[in-house]
This record gives structure tokens, sequence and C-alpha cells, in this order.
């Protein structure tokens, strides 16, 4: 069996040789460029929304910052209300029932009483939804200066989306009345005086020796 054969021609070479390049060049694009640029743009499009999601993270911070900035100020220049005789805890739920009226909707749950000698501390959490968080702002600074003092510990603020100055604000507080026992009459609610009991206990531990 005879098998033909020839050498190319220039022509072909050439032809070959663009052939070679050309699909060199569309293995190289699909391969290797084009993975790349397509990295590159998700990249992009992440740093972006990092970025979108750092600047209302911020703008967030700021907004709770200046609020909290608000209420030491109001403690610092003495706003704080008047300390109520032990047990007022009905005027005190009266005073949050009315500043609460704006609000969209609100829950209010107290925890246990201390005592600390004539001093009563009554805490409290509070959630609560507003229209906007300015009217939220309001609302917290109208429970620092009311009648009763009343002094906040915690606030948290979520909005509808990351941005707390568009649309309602859902806001969650935590905060104590005081009370003071002077003229005050105890109750079976009043709880154990703690700095009686810490110096029953010195006394007991002195004694002993």
């Amino acid at each position: 069996m005879k098998i033909m054969s020839r050498d190319f021609t220039m022509r072909e070479k050439i032809m070959l040789l663009v052939l070679t390049l050309i699909l060199l060049a569309a293995g190289y694009y699909v391969v290797v460029d084009q993975p790349i640029r397509t990295a590159i743009n998700e990249a992009k499009s992440q740093q972006d929304e990092l970025n979108t999601e750092l600047m209302l993270l911020q703008t967030k911070a700021a907004s709770l910052s200046r609020m909290q900035s608000e209420l030491d100020s109001i403690e610092q220049d003495g706003g704080l209300g008047k300390m109520g005789s032990y047990n007022n805890s009905k005027a005190e739920l009266d005073e949050l029932n009315q500043i609460l009226k704006d609000a969209n909707t609100y829950d209010i749950s107290f925890s246990d009483v201390t005592r600390d000698g004539d001093l009563i501390r009554r805490s409290f959490s509070l959630t609560f939804s507003a229209s906007n968080y300015d009217k939220a702002a309001e609302l917290v600074k109208s429970l620092c200066s009311g009648e009763w003092r009343c002094i906040v510990s915690d606030i948290n603020v979520a909005g509808e989306g990351d941005d707390l100055n568009v649309g309602s604000v859902n806001v969650g507080v935590t905060a104590t009345f005081y009370e003071t026992m002077q003229g005050g009459k105890a109750d079976s609610g009043l709880p154990a005086d703690t700095s009686a009991a810490a110096d029953a206990a010195g006394e007991l531990a002195d004694s002993s020796y």
C-alpha cells in the first residue's frame, strides 16, 4: 500500500500557523482570561456590597451613639426625675404607659426588685416599635427625663432595613426605676436589704475568731 505524502506549501503553513494561534488564543480566553475577569467582577461586586453594608453600620452606630450621648447629657445635667417612695410601681407603670402612648406597640416586663439600704432598684425590660427613629429617640429621652428617676443601661435599635433613618424601628431597652425607703412602707414584696445582710455576714465571720 502506497501512502501518498507531500510537503505543505508556504500558504498552507501560514494558514496552519494562524489557525494554531487562533486556537491558542481561544483556549486562553476560555480557560484563563474569562474566569479571571469573572472573579474580578464578582470581587468588585462583593466589595461594593461590603462598602454599602459598612456605611449603613456606621450610620446605625452614629445614630445609637447620638442617642446615648443625649441620654448621658440628661443625666449629667441633673435632668433625672425624683425618687419615689417604695412602693411606687403603679405610678411608674402609669408614666410608662403615658410615655408610650405614641408608640406603635410596646411590651413591658419588670424583673425582681433589689434593695441596698434605703435604695430600691426596680429594673425592667421594654420593647416597642415606633414610626421612625426620631420618634423612638424622643420616647427613650422622655423615659429618662420623666417625673420618676429612671436610668437606661442598654439600648438596641433595629430598622426594617439596615438604615435606621428610613421606615419604622423596633427598640429594646433595659432600664431601672429608683425608689427610696424614706417615706415608704414595707410590704411582702420588699426584698431583703443586701447591705444589711452583708454586714451581718461580716459580723458573724468576725465573731467566729
